[in-house]
């Protein structure tokens, strides 16, 4: 068995700009291992995975979302579409060394004797490698991070078609796996586990409605088959209990978006779309979502404005200690209205809307929204429900997750208007981020090249 050295050692080192606070203080046991353990090797790569899903990623999502915007600096050349090959090579390695080679070194290493952990593994290297695709499209997955196991540092990229199949096949197995009662393993799974604390049936949970994202997401090739599928993913998923990632107030465990604003106030703010529109429904998400400005109102920056004086994003996302979720349960109900409309199941997705926007917003605030709100925006019935409802609550839902980009480029909803200002001289926004230039210069004989940002990638050209 080859030995995996010093795993937490490492420092989580492709962790992006302010994150290398975050890391700090992870990166060592208390008593030094030489040989890292499962638990170890879990809680370092959930840390890894919190940097995908929360870190310069996230902000792009949201920035060409228009949910925030970009105002000055790095953040205003991505309000601006200035999205180059060289710019994520920090988010590329931190998903491939830290969650996806992880993951394959215990899976290899110590599965047959710790399957749960192992199981576990699988789902956040589906989590990542599911990023990894939306963004960028062709990645390396099936031969991917095995490099401490085959010495194949030179991974082929699978067709995004492809990955899709494997992300499906990754969350079967550790759904099978984690349902089991007799399986070996040496180590339970506790306090090592920051996202469920060893609760392994929220991560039986969490797999469906992965399974029902990446399903659903399909749906512009088989909107009847992928509807279908997805609902059927979700017949047996329950509230209970959302996967986040979790942070403390002390510097080296802060929240990424709030060590981001702490390190590089001025660059990011709250975008004037998503603002305006929360504004106009007397949505009571706002003031989670935005904080005043020093005028004491809630605004929000239009594209290449350069409006530094804008509302910056509120403690809910960039709060020091604030969880940011990553999969949830109101994505799945959002999920089962969507797919319910594609069946024509009319009055099941509007029950099911329903559910969606009391429970988003119950997450976000604490409590259900009112009376007036609730015959507002979460009343819809068989007659009045449509697509763009769905869609537009569900964007609203997915404040500042990546997962916010993939859904607009799936369903058009809601309608945005593109950067007129920005760089590339075409009027339309981003779909995709161009290959990573490492993986250009390195990796020639298997890497794809999509540099043109305005490329549908495969699920998105169906």
């Amino acid at each position: 068995m080859k030995k995996v050295l010093i795993f937490l050692a490492l420092p989580l080192l492709f962790m992006a700009e302010s994150c290398s606070k975050f890391t700090e203080g992870y990166g060592e046991s208390p008593n030094n291992p030489t040989v890292a353990t499962p638990p170890l090797i879990l809680s370092a790569a959930e840390l890894g995975l919190y940097s995908t899903y929360t870190g310069t990623l996230s902000r792009i999502s949201a920035t060409l979302t228009q949910q925030t915007g970009g105002v000055s600096n790095q953040m205003l050349e991505i309000d601006e579409y200035q999205l180059l090959n060289t710019a994520n090579t920090n988010d590329w390695n931190n998903l491939y060394n830290n969650v996806v080679q992880p993951a394959n070194d215990l899976i290899e290493n110590y599965g047959a004797t710790n399957e749960q952990y192992a199981a576990v593994m699988k789902i956040m290297k589906a989590m990542a490698l599911g990023v990894a695709t939306d963004i960028w499209g062709d990645v390396p997955a099936t031969e991917a991070g095995l490099g401490n196991i085959t010495g194949n540092t030179t991974p082929k990229f699978d067709t995004q078609e492809d990955v899709y199949a494997y992300l499906q096949t990754l969350l079967s197995e550790a759904i099978t796996t984690l349902n089991a009662t007799d399986g070996t393993n040496n180590y339970t799974m506790g306090s090592d586990d920051f996202i469920f604390g060893g609760d392994l049936t929220k991560w039986v949970n969490t797999a469906h409605i992965l399974q029902a994202r990446f399903a659903n997401r399909l749906s512009k090739g088989d909107a009847t088959g992928s509807a279908t599928t997805a609902l059927g993913y979700l017949s047996s998923v329950t509230d209970a209990g959302d996967a986040m990632a979790v942070y403390g107030t002390v510097t080296a465990e802060q929240n990424q978006w709030y060590a981001f604003n702490t390190d590089r106030a001025n660059y990011i703010k709250m975008g004037k779309f998503l603002v305006d529109m929360l504004q106009a429904d007397s949505d009571p998400r706002l003031p989670y979502y935005a904080d005043t400005t020093a005028a004491g109102i809630y605004e929000g920056a239009a594209p290449s404005s350069e409006n530094t004086t804008a509302s910056n994003v509120g403690s809910y996302i960039a709060g020091a200690g604030s969880p940011i979720p990553l999969v949830t349960y109101s994505e799945a109900l959002f999920i089962k209205a969507d797919a319910s409309f594609r069946l024509g199941n009319l009055g099941d997705a509007a029950t099911y809307y329903n559910q969606a926007v009391i429970k988003a917003v119950t997450q976000v605030t604490g409590s259900a929204p009112d009376a007036t709100y609730i015959a507002a925006h979460a009343s819809a019935t068989a007659a009045t429900i449509t697509e763009e409802q769905i869609a537009t609550q569900k964007y609203i839902a997915l404040f500042t997750q990546i997962e916010t980009w993939a859904e607009w480029r799936r369903t058009g909803y809601p309608t945005l208007t593109p950067n007129a200002d920005n760089v590339t001289g075409t009027n339309a926004i981003p779909r995709r981020l161009p290959t990573e230039n490492n993986e250009l210069l390195y990796n020639k004989a298997n890497a794809v090249n999509h540099d043109d940002i305005f490329e549908a990638v495969w699920w998105d050209a169906l």
